[in-house]
């Protein structure tokens, strides 16, 4: 069980240690069509999410960007994971989460609020109050996240780097 150690700093350097951070990450996929409950992107790391090894974090908001102006963004499924496990074998694939790779999920979230940026037509979503402690590996500064389409239909990305997103991460 993991030790807190109340009486370490006093409560104003607690407060002046906390960091807050904004990481962006491609939501790298395939051009390919991808049905409902098939996984989007997989095991894409979120470089330096904790502020030090072994570290927690509490993601607070993700806004979520699709660049793809041919086609309707979907719902998104994000599990985020402490190591990169593999919950599929490839992007277009159905979710398989295998009974010994759920120890290092940490959580998850749906994101589904698309507005359009017109003239453009690409769309974003934000999510804001999340409040998800993650923790990162005992020897990484990273966690890890997985997407699944949750439309409810097929989600057809004409790039891999269509998907973008940026976290909104206050650091311990």
């Amino acid at each position: 069980m993991a030790e807190t150690k109340l009486r370490e700093r006093a409560v104003i350097e607690k407060l002046n240690s906390m960091a807050v951070d904004l990481i962006g990450v491609t939501l790298t996929t395939d051009a390919e069509t991808i049905a409902d409950n098939e996984l989007v992107a997989r095991a894409i790391e979120i470089p330096n999410a904790v502020a030090v090894t072994g570290g927690s974090a509490i993601i607070q908001s993700i806004v979520v960007k699709n660049r793809d102006d041919s086609v309707e963004s979907p719902a998104l499924q994000f599990i985020i994971a402490d190591v990169a496990t593999q919950l599929g074998t490839d992007e277009g694939e159905a979710l398989n989460v295998a009974d010994a790779n759920t120890g290092g999920l940490l959580g998850s979230f749906t994101v589904s609020n698309y507005d359009t940026l017109y003239p453009s037509n690409n769309e974003m979503a934000t999510k804001t109050n999340i409040g998800l402690v993650v923790k990162a590996a005992s020897d990484s500064r990273s966690i890890y996240v997985h997407v699944v389409n949750r439309s409810g239909g097929d989600y057809t990305p004409s790039s891999t780097t269509d998907l973008q997103c940026r976290i909104g991460i206050v650091k311990d």
